[in-house]
């Protein structure tokens, strides 16, 4: 596991040694500990703890199902929760915050908690307790279950990352901290919290069914465990005060849902009885089946006719099939563009113009509509004639569409801003002995009429949709990374202090200079240094890309062992680190309030070449609510090329057999037309499902009345 394994084996073997070094103390009094005992608590267990432990196989599903939930939903409840309590945790934490307690409590919340919920579930099915086994691995499966829909729907968020002057003492104390709890945890699972629910859980569950006090000691333990708990979630900038409460709650719910259930479900899963079962099987086969059809048979004869019971089951089985498909839809926000294989793209409004290599030699440009999901092939060129020596790149803008390579360049202009492609074209080719292009920029003078800036290395060379060359002010040369926004063009140069952009405006001739500030701490250029083998050096980073709309410029900064992306307000100056200062990051696009950019999560060059992640994942930002979501999750599959549209989003993704797709994903539209009939269609078959649940109800009740007057 990359990004912080070593501290995570560190927790995980003191969890364990922890938990086996305080048996003694927690043992029932009449017990002996043997190392048979951990040999027999896995022949005799092992249904139990497939239970308990089958909750982390599908908790990773449920994180990324989360992850991709709140970026497509904005299902923030946080700004609700602060209304509720304010600063109450900002308080506590300025109360009691030093450095050696920070380090402690941070260990404990890990450790501490893997040490608890360890030694609630093993110490009853080591002691060979069935009784307590029984009742506790269902609790603590309970409790997960019930937070599912919290986890999923009522997004909370740390306080360390609501509350502006409260700190994530635990997620920032080191660098491989951090990684590791990016790794593991979303950030958006506040409500309820699991470091009190599930050992309050597992109290519950002993102080109930404890009947002769033997495990009064570690009740204790658990109880001191609890109340330490919940000041260091609260002192770490972790949880809410209402997310404990959250936790109780959900603590109780399960100990009762245990109390109903652990009957019939170890009735059917006792691990003694599937020998049993499997000895009948094999001596005669015949008449278990007839025996288990008998046994289905009954369970279904009270179905046949239905009773208050099953039309509940009914109503609870609409409400959950329209949540799945409302999940779902609310998950699969993007969606493949059909028919196109790029290997670039380029977007404005909401169209997007892709650049295909062919097999044959030539290479197509496809326009694409977000809107209406409808594609046109716009031009074909076939490359070492017409002047074509190399594919050629796509600059796009709302005047019109210019491909270009080092010595040819082709502009299209729209005839309309509302037609798109019905379209004139002017061409100019450079002789292959003078100074190749670098890049070409769409702009706009004052009276927002194109123009096209034709990049070389030491001049900026101005043109009219005719081709006509134009004179505007020019930001100061050489040239290299430019980017331009209506009538503003920006340009990447470096001092002796470090970068700066130099901007002009083409249609009130000034200009300006912006120096780009340090935006990290040394905590963790210190860290980096150690990683890479690299110092970080401001005075010599510079700038490898950018992007621009309107007053908002977003520029990538090579700082030595990394990048890292900025946004930049030219006309407040201020600046904001949008990446995670330790990750790589790129490709950065700007449209309107998103921003879109790639980063490699988790990145550890030290890691091991199975564990090293290398995969970029598209991560979007939203300017007004200063809040950076990411979008894709997977180690494995590679982003490229992010597009920010007016109303999409548009990547390219790399697939398992090494072919390139465009995903789109929805910047508004979380739900399609076919949730909308769903929901309508369970709204309409709810009103007779609740009619008939009340006439049942109530006539259930007059018949129980009429008994008792008899």
């Amino acid at each position: 596991m990359a990004g912080g394994s070593g501290i995570y084996i560190s927790w995980l073997m003191g969890a364990i040694l922890l938990s086996v070094a305080l048996m003694p103390l927690m043992k029932p009094p009449w017990a002996k500990i043997r190392i048979q005992g951990f040999v027999d608590m896995f022949r005799r267990y092992w249904a139990h703890m497939f239970v308990v432990f089958s909750v982390y196989l599908w908790k990773d599903i449920l994180d990324q199902l989360d992850r991709i939930l709140m970026a497509n939903t904005q299902l923030d409840m946080t700004p609700y929760v602060y209304a509720i309590e304010g600063d109450i945790v900002l308080w506590i934490q300025d109360a009691f915050q030093n450095e050696l307690l920070s380090i402690a409590l941070t260990h404990f919340y890990v450790m501490g908690f893997m040490t608890a919920t360890f030694a609630s579930f093993v110490y009853p099915i080591y002691f060979d307790d069935r009784h307590m086994a029984d009742r506790v691995s269902l609790s603590m499966f309970w409790v997960y279950v019930l937070a599912i829909p919290f986890y999923l729907f009522f997004n909370v968020r740390v306080t360390g990352d609501h509350i502006p002057a409260m700190e994530t003492i635990a997620y920032d104390l080191t660098p491989e901290i951090h990684n590791w709890f990016t790794r593991i945890d979303p950030f958006t699972n506040g409500m309820p919290s699991l470091h009190i629910g599930l050992p309050f859980a597992v109290w519950l569950t002993y102080l109930k069914w404890d009947d002769d006090g033997r495990w009064a000691k570690f009740r204790t333990a658990l109880l001191i465990f609890i109340l330490l708990t919940g000041f260091t979630i609260l002192y770490l900038g972790i949880h809410w005060v209402v997310d404990i409460i959250g936790g109780i709650l959900v603590a109780t719910l399960a100990v009762n849902l245990t109390e109903r259930t652990h009957e019939p479900v170890w009735r059917f899963a006792d691990e003694r009885l599937f020998t049993r079962r499997l000895a009948r099987f094999m001596k005669d086969p015949k008449a278990w089946f007839v025996g288990a059809k008998n046994s289905i048979n009954a369970r279904i004869d009270p179905y046949r006719e239905p009773s208050k019971t099953q039309t509940g089951a009914l109503i609870v089985a609409i409400l959950l099939g329209t949540g799945l498909v409302l999940l779902w839809d609310a998950t699969h926000q993007d969606f493949p563009v059909e028919g196109v294989t790029p290997t670039y793209t380029a977007g404005s409004g909401d169209w997007l113009v892709t650049v295909q290599e062919n097999d044959n030699g030539t290479v197509d440009f496809i326009s694409w509509s977000s809107q209406t999901r409808e594609s046109e092939t716009i031009a074909t060129i076939i490359l070492g004639e017409d002047g074509w020596t190399s594919v050629p790149r796509v600059a796009a803008s709302e005047k019109g569409v210019a491909l270009f390579d080092s010595f040819k360049l082709e502009f299209w202009s729209y005839n309309t801003p509302s037609e798109t492609f019905s379209l004139n074209w002017w061409t100019e080719e450079i002789n292959p002995e003078s100074e190749p292009i670098i890049d070409v920029l769409l702009a706009e003078n004052a009276n927002q009429e194109a123009v096209i800036a034709v990049v070389y290395s030491n001049d900026l060379i101005y043109r009219n949709s005719d081709g006509v060359i134009a004179d505007y002010v020019s930001p100061e040369g050489p040239f290299s990374i430019v980017a331009s926004s209506g009538s503003l063009i920006a340009s990447a140069n470096s001092t002796a202090n470090g970068p700066v952009l130099d901007i002009v405006s083409l249609s009130t001739q000034l200009s300006l200079r912006i120096d780009i500030a340090n935006t990290t701490d040394e905590v963790i250029d210190n860290h980096l240094g150690d990683v890479f083998g690299e110092e970080v050096n401001y005075s010599n980073s510079q700038i490898v890309e950018l992007a621009m709309d309107g007053n908002d410029i977003v520029a990538v900064i090579d700082v030595g062992p990394v990048n890292r992306t900025i946004l930049i307000d030219t006309i407040s100056g201020s600046q904001l680190l949008l990446s995670n200062p330790l990750w790589p990051s790129s490709s950065p696009s700007i449209s309107g309030e998103n921003v879109a950019f790639l980063q490699i999560p988790r990145f550890d060059p030290t890691a091991e070449p199975d564990d090293l992640l290398t995969a970029r994942d598209v991560f979007l930002h939203n300017i007004e609510e200063n809040r950076t979501l990411q979008l894709t999750i997977d180690d494995d599959v590679d982003q490229y090329n992010p597009q920010v549209l007016e109303t999409n989003l548009a990547w390219i993704e790399s697939l398992d057999d090494g072919t390139l797709e465009i995903r789109m994903h929805a910047l508004e539209e979380t739900f399609e037309p076919y949730s909308s009939v769903v929901l309508q269609s369970s709204i309409v078959l709810l009103i007779p499902m609740m009619i008939l649940y009340a006439f049942q109800s109530a006539n259930g009740s007059s018949k129980v009345n009429g008994r008792r007057e008899n």
